[in-house]
């Protein structure tokens, strides 16, 4: 059965969260509708900015979870990617569980699958080489 390249999936991975920060600072301007972000639950435009920088955070520490575990920041601390990626991975598989009863379809059918393959991504990545 062939694998996915550790650094193949680590690069569309940074893509992926790359993608996802640039969709919640357009949430973040409330050029989403607030009912398609975090399960259709959030009621106020607040809740959506406060929603929006959570996601925009944990993103960011994601990708240097990843940066970490390909070896291109912080060499000294490779257990801190390879144990921080199977967080990322457990986070993700989640998501992907709140996805599929998320209160908008939107979203249930967009960023389900999108969750899915973060997931199958992450574990190639915590993985490793």
């Amino acid at each position: 059965m062939p694998t996915i390249p550790f650094r193949t999936a680590a690069y569309i991975l940074l893509g992926l969260f790359t993608a996802a920060i640039i969709f919640q600072i357009v949430v973040l301007f409330g050029f989403i509708p607030t009912e398609m972000v975090w399960g259709g639950r959030l009621r106020t435009g607040e809740e959506r900015t406060v929603g929006a920088l959570v996601s925009i955070t944990f993103l960011l520490v994601f990708v240097v979870l990843v940066l970490v575990r390909m070896g291109l920041i912080m060499r000294s601390m490779p257990a801190l990617g390879r144990w921080g990626m199977w967080v990322v991975c457990v986070l993700f598989a989640m998501n992907t569980v709140g996805n599929l009863f998320a209160l908008d379809l939107r979203e249930t059918l967009i960023f389900t699958p999108i969750t899915l393959v973060s997931v199958v991504l992450a574990a190639r990545v915590a993985m490793g080489e």
